[in-house]
């Protein structure tokens, strides 16, 4: 084949993705130099006419005379990602020759891990956790190393192995795997590594490998560039976790550039190959999602600067972004409307416990947000992140950072149980250029009921993070309750309700740090956990087979604490509390509640009622405070003060009863239909006075016609042999609403 002279190309090599780049090009119209910097990298790249390999070491003014003496259509820098030294002088030596240049990316994108400060570093050392320690170079890996023990497995080759000279036992506790060349393997001798600590082997390295050789050392630590993929990391990872060895990681430097399978198409469209796939390149039309799902750089295909003003038009995209297949390159971060969305349910915590569909959208993703915790457990991608929680700032983030054409969001557990997704979801598709798709995951609830071997689907679920929860009342009911929690004292808040509710036979079941290192599965009674500190993590699940509360409402007189404040009795309560009609997410307010006996029936009937118990006596509050603790209520609050001004900042009722006015009938009811226009009302009198001033108010407020029941009651009372019926005073229920007309 004829090799045309003016279709030239360097590739700087020596990896796989330079290698990789050599074996499309090879037998192709294009002349390609390689440069590798070994013999050893030379003896990787395939031969072929049209491929010149050149091996040895070029500064920056020998690439300089290079790039002017060749003049090359284009320069694809394919080095080591660590090797920051070269890629700098590349391109330089392209910029100061108008060259078009090119950096390929191992994996695709910059690195997404997080690199740990000082002062974290030296915790975890103190601490003496074996969790993956992120640094940013060798010398603060062996910083590191200095204040821990044990032997240590190194792995990122023998330019770096003299740093670990540094560490004060070094020839004791430092094993270094390198490549079987006689000058690396000389090298590391003429430090001092030799015998058995120095393996010298060339990779791949499978995960049992990486295991077999740290336990044969007996390795504490790894060390280990973060190299991606092609540099085997992965397996290094989950080798090290394997083993139970410590992680020590050197993050890679962050960079732009394409990434290799971009690279290809790139030359494809144009270099006129053929495409790699055997099709000519219109075909590459029947493919642009996965040119575009294959982009995880941004939008900088070519960087201009390096590029000679009379081959591109500088107020031009860059011709990779313009190809059909490829417009390819950056096509996801160039359109915002198709910029997709995945929130995906992360799991119990372990990423083991990820689903098939949650890692493939994670595996392809260029950007993953959420709160801390959720993407720290997701580094084994090695994605970029971004920390946050708040769902407005995530969606300014993502606006501002267009170059992320796919983003995933990490949600605890699943996403449709006390999740952040639903508002995140709402916030983004109003921005209107997202398209959001919900991915849900494995929750804590269904992990924990199956450690501890119980069916679920009949349990009530709560949750304690950042809000109240009616817990202890639904065991009562029902006999069965869970709630997600933690903190210090997630335990003795629980166990003080059910003591206050009778129920001190409760059989409870605890989980911590579930799918984590130090989980822990428990079960026992409320002395077991009543000390106990939980983690931030934290489930408890808990059992009562006691007698359980009443369906209907209708409560005992004695079961209230009432002092000498009035209370309305039992069978008032019952007709006042079925004419007030609630329904689920009721707003009730309770005027003049008393002791609280028409608050804690209404908040007792479903979580979801909101009560409001507006008192103006100190000792009536007192009493109401004390009932309200006795329920174990979460959903009725206390509102001190006077009525109508109580009210005011109140949020618009549903439903209101009032038991007392102050004198104020009129006055109350005008401004809780101010608020709620439909709102019911049910009042109880027991004076003629009072139910005049109420039917004179439904004259002149536009509500229904008032419905009047006068309810006399008797109870019996035993004397002697007989039982004599002792009459309770007579009561006015009157009941009405806004008018609707």
């Amino acid at each position: 084949m004829k090799i045309e002279e003016e279709k030239k190309i360097a590739i700087f090599a020596g990896t796989t993705e330079g290698r990789l780049l050599a074996e499309r090009l090879a037998g192709s119209n294009v002349r390609a130099d390689v440069f590798v910097a070994t013999e050893y990298g030379k003896e990787e790249i395939p031969e072929a006419p049209n491929l010149h390999v050149h091996d040895g070491r070029i500064d920056e003014n020998g690439m300089e005379d290079l790039f002017r003496e060749k003049r090359y259509e284009l320069i694809l820098d394919a080095t080591h990602p660590f090797a920051k030294v070269v890629t700098a002088n590349i391109r330089e030596a392209a910029k100061k020759t108008d060259t078009a240049f090119l950096r390929i990316l191992r994996d695709g994108g910059r690195s997404g891990i997080r690199i740990q400060t000082l002062e974290e570093i030296q915790k975890m050392a103190a601490d003496r956790k074996n969790e993956p320690v992120f640094v940013d170079s060798v010398r603060t890996a062996v910083e590191f190393l200095k204040m821990t023990e044990g032997p240590v497995f190194v792995t990122t080759g023998s330019k770096e192995l003299s740093a670990f000279l540094e560490l004060p036992d070094w020839g004791t506790r430092v094993y270094a795997r390198v490549l079987s060349m006689p000058d690396v393997v000389k090298t590391c001798a003429d430090m001092g590594f030799y015998g058995s600590h120095l393996i010298a082997m060339q990779g791949p390295f499978s995960e049992e490998l990486n295991v077999a050789m740290m336990r044969s050392v007996h390795a504490k630590w790894m060390v280990t560039k973060e190299s991606g993929k092609a540099g085997g990391f992965g397996e290094k990872v989950s080798a090290a976790k394997k083993a139970g060895v410590g992680l020590v990681v050197i993050g890679r430097p962050a960079e732009d550039g394409i990434s290799l399978e971009d690279g290809i198409k790139y030359l494809e469209k144009n270099f006129s190959l053929a495409a790699s796939d055997g099709h000519e390149k219109d075909d590459a039309d029947d493919r642009p999602e996965q040119a575009g799902e294959s982009c995880q750089t941004g939008s900088d295909l070519i960087n201009t600067d390096h590029i000679a003003p009379e081959k591109v038009d500088r107020n031009q995209p860059a011709p990779a972004q313009e190809d059909s297949a490829g417009s390819a390159v950056g096509e996801n971060i160039k359109n915002e409307k198709i910029r997709q969305v995945f929130l995906i349910g992360t799991g119990p915590g372990d990423s083991s416990w990820l689903t098939g569909e949650a890692k493939k959208r994670l595996e392809a993703c260029d950007l993953i947000v959420g709160a801390s915790r959720c993407v720290r457990q997701l580094a084994d991608f090695h994605k970029p992140v971004y920390e946050a929680y708040q769902p407005e700032k995530i969606a300014d983030y993502l606006d501002s950072h267009p170059e992320a054409g796919i983003i995933c969001g990490a949600m605890s557990g699943d996403t449709g149980f006390y999740s952040a997704a639903e508002k995140l979801s709402t916030v983004l598709e109003k921005r209107g250029s997202y398209e959001v798709t919900i991915i849900p995951g494995i929750s804590s609830v269904g992990y924990f009921f199956a450690k501890i071997r119980r069916p679920w689907d009949h349990v009530k679920l709560f949750s304690m993070h950042g809000q109240e929860t009616n817990f202890a009342s639904e065991l009562k009911r029902t006999g069965r309750a869970f709630v997600l929690g933690g903190g210090t004292d997630f335990y003795g808040k629980i166990c003080g309700q059910l003591e206050e509710l009778g129920m001190q036979d409760a059989k409870l079941f605890i989980g911590e740090n579930l799918s984590l290192d130090g989980e822990q599965v428990l079960s026992g009674s409320l002395e077991t956990f009543r000390e106990r500190k939980a983690p931030p993590l934290a489930v408890l699940y808990a059992e009562w087979n006691g007698p359980l509360r009443s369906l209907s409402h209708g409560l005992p007189d004695e079961t209230f604490l009432r002092g000498k404040v009035p209370m309305t009795k039992m069978e008032v309560r019952a007709v006042s509390v079925s004419k007030l009609e609630l329904t689920e997410h009721s707003v009730l307010y309770d005027v003049g509640a008393g002791t609280g006996s028409i608050s804690v029936e209404c908040a007792g009937l479903s979580d979801s009622v909101k009560v409001f118990a507006i008192e103006k006596n100190p000792e009536a509050v007192e009493l109401l405070d004390q009932n309200f603790r006795k329920f174990a209520l979460t959903n009725a609050k206390i509102i001190a003060g006077n009525a109508p001004e109580a009210l005011n900042d109140l949020p618009a009722p549903t439903h209101v009863f009032i038991g007392g006015s102050g004198g104020k009938m009129e006055e109350v009811i005008a401004l809780c239909l101010k608020k709620n226009p439909k709102t019911r009302f049910v009042v109880n009198l027991i004076t003629p006075e009072s139910l005049a001033a109420v039917l004179a108010a439904a004259k002149t407020l536009p509500v229904t016609e008032p419905e009047l029941v006068t309810l006399t009651a008797a109870r019996s009372k035993k004397a002697g042999n007989n039982h004599l019926m002792m009459g309770l005073n007579p009561v006015w229920i009157v009941s009405f609403e806004g008018n609707r007309g």
